[in-house]
């Protein structure tokens, strides 16, 4: 019984690598960070005339004089839920739920809120060159939680997807050092060193065969083996942009990020079943993970007065993703020594899909007798991350359709800048799952009672909006030290 329990813990660990995988795809996350940019649907890798080129294009970072200093804020509002097909197998002479219809459950981790810190300079000195830094995120969602029971009308019920998830809490940041000249009249050309810090925070359950008369179903509460990852990782890679002018009226900007190798290491806990309580030491785990390449690439038409204003433009861009590339066989973790085992390394899955978006937007400026206002629309299509049948709780990987509106005010070298953005995605009813449980005592998706059960099978519905409010201050302008206009 004992070595049984010990195995059961340990197999949990292997649906742990897709929670933190999944949390960089396109197909996860939502259009934009940057206030500016989620206002015009995400379209700015062909404008990029703020600090925010330090992800969407590093040669839109040449134009920019002076010193300036951006700071945004999204805040996600998550709906993400599922109704699981069928009922629990368990007979309602043994618990009050035996036969229940399964309850839907939905993400109580709250909202999500993404900052982006930007800084850029010429330092007074260089008329073709900026430098600059800063730091941000994937825009995506790093806090789900459902927990291990459900509250129902008769009180708490196992929760259905704790064999998929049942929490995950992920920081990702990138420090970014950027440099870009403006090469000819014609050309921008920019690179940066991204750093990424990754903070893995992950949990759910597995099913441990243990015996009818401990287990009497596959889903007995009683047998579930609890699980905790938390891991922690630093490594780098680099990027390369570049913004063309043929035209006074047309930008054309290309961005592309190199991937990353994820590496990092921690601690796991693991908890065993009820039916059979046995201690466990906290031990060392190992999470290995690899992001894809990213290419932007945009093209903006803008209307230009005599007098060098911009009155308005319209944008187009789109972004792919190469994550059928990068994850390969899947995400790895490994664990040294865990009880009386050793050498723990399973290798998952997800069936991850190259990912890529379109999207659209622009703006239209107004000159007030003190300042510009600047009106912001656009919207945005996101293609899924999976197929319905590896349609999962950890993170919503179906498609997206947005729409986005902002606006901002500039005047004597400080703007204010507000978006918005509603997301839609067509439920999903999946009918043909193929995540199954894992049996922590065989290590696989069997137990004695036949193969475990499918887990993914049901409706999945998620809503998503974005408040996000921005400050951008240039200092020279503000300071009255010097004009600081960026190039025409």
């Amino acid at each position: 019984m004992k070595r049984s329990t010990i195995t059961a813990v340990l197999v949990s660990l292997i649906a742990l690598p897709s929670l933190a995988s999944v949390a960089f795809a396109g197909g996860f996350e939502f259009p934009a960070n940057g206030t500016e940019a989620l206002g015009r649907g995400g379209a700015f890798t062909a404008k990029a005339d703020s600090p925010l080129a330090l992800e969407y294009n590093l040669g839109g970072l040449a134009r920019q004089r002076g010193t300036k200093l951006l700071f945004d804020s999204n805040l996600v509002f998550n709906t993400y839920e599922f109704t699981r097909a069928g009922t629990y197998p368990d007979s309602p002479s043994d618990v009050p739920y035996g036969g229940m219809p399964f309850p839907k459950v939905s993400n109580t981790g709250g909202v999500f809120y993404a900052p982006f810190i930007g800084l850029t300079t010429d330092f007074n000195k260089f008329d073709r060159w900026t430098f600059a830094f800063g730091v941000f995120g994937p825009s995506s969602v790093g806090n789900r939680t459902y927990g291990t029971v459900q509250k129902t009308a008769i009180g708490d019920v196992p929760s259905p997807q704790r064999y998929d998830i049942v929490t995950a809490n992920l920081l990702i940041a990138y420090p970014t050092f950027a440099a870009s000249v403006r090469a000819t009249k014609w050309l921008d050309i920019g690179v940066a060193v991204h750093l990424v810090v990754a903070i893995f925070d992950l949990g759910n359950s597995s099913f441990s065969d243990l015996g009818t008369s401990l287990c009497k179903t596959q889903e007995s509460a009683v047998c579930d083996s609890a699980t905790r990852i938390q891991t922690s990782g630093f490594t780098a890679t680099a990027a390369l942009g570049a913004m063309l002018h043929p035209h006074k009226s047309i930008d054309i900007g290309v961005n592309v990020r190199g991937p990353v190798k994820v590496d990092t290491s921690g601690t796991v806990n693991a908890t065993p079943p009820q039916a059979a309580t046995i201690p466990l030491n906290q031990e060392r785990a190992e999470f290995h993970s690899q992001l894809p390449w990213i290419v932007r690439a945009g093209v903006r038409y803008k209307i230009v007065g005599a007098d060098n204003f911009e009155h308005g433009d319209v944008e187009l861009d789109g972004t792919y993703e190469a994550w059928s590339q990068a994850e390969g066989d899947g995400s790895k973790i490994n664990i040294p020594n865990l009880g009386p085992f050793s050498d723990i390394n399973p290798t998952i899955t997800h069936n991850y899909r190259d990912t890529f978006s379109a999207r659209l937007g622009g703006a239209y400026n107004v000159r007030l007798p003190a300042g510009v206002l600047s009106l912001r629309l656009g919207g945005f299509f996101d293609s899924a991350a999976t197929r319905y049948k590896d349609t999962r709780m950890d993170f919503d990987t179906m498609a997206k359709y947005g729409g986005t509106a902002g606006a901002g005010y500039s005047v004597r070298g400080i703007t204010f800048n507000l978006g918005y953005a509603f997301i839609y995605e067509p439920d999903r009813n999946v009918t043909n799952g193929d995540i199954q449980s894992i049996n922590g005592v065989s290590g696989g998706m069997t137990t004695s009672a036949g193969p475990t059960p499918v887990v993914n099978n049901g409706l999945y519905h998620a809503q998503n909006q974005i408040v996000s409010v921005g400050l951008i201050i240039a200092w020279d302008q503000l300071l009255k030290k010097r004009k600081t206009k960026d190039w025409d």
